[in-house]
């Protein structure tokens, strides 16, 4: 089975705003990233955080939004490879 390339793209400002209203979620005055709900989401890593457009990041394919950090990215990869492993093995 082939492995699959994990790849990062950075969005400019606009482009993040512009991909984020496309699936109902919207951006305040201050940068907060606003849910379909209407709530500033909270950052997983820091639950009294919350995302600011310029500092999240969007997972392709779910529209996930999550911090960017470092700490938060290397999870993410961690569980893609992870989740790639389990679906090699049935």
């Amino acid at each position: 089975m082939a492995k699959k390339n994990i790849e990062f793209k950075e969005l400019g400002l606009e482009e993040r705003k512009l991909l984020l209203s496309a699936y109902d979620y919207d951006v305040d005055e201050e940068g907060y990233i606003i849910s379909p709900t209407g709530e500033r989401i909270a950052s997983e890593e820091l639950p009294l955080k919350f995302l600011k457009v310029d500092s999240a990041m969007l997972i392709v394919g779910s529209l996930d939004v999550r911090d960017s950090s470092p700490t938060v990215i290397s999870k993410f990869i961690r569980e893609r490879i992870e989740t790639s492993n389990d679906a090699s093995t049935i």
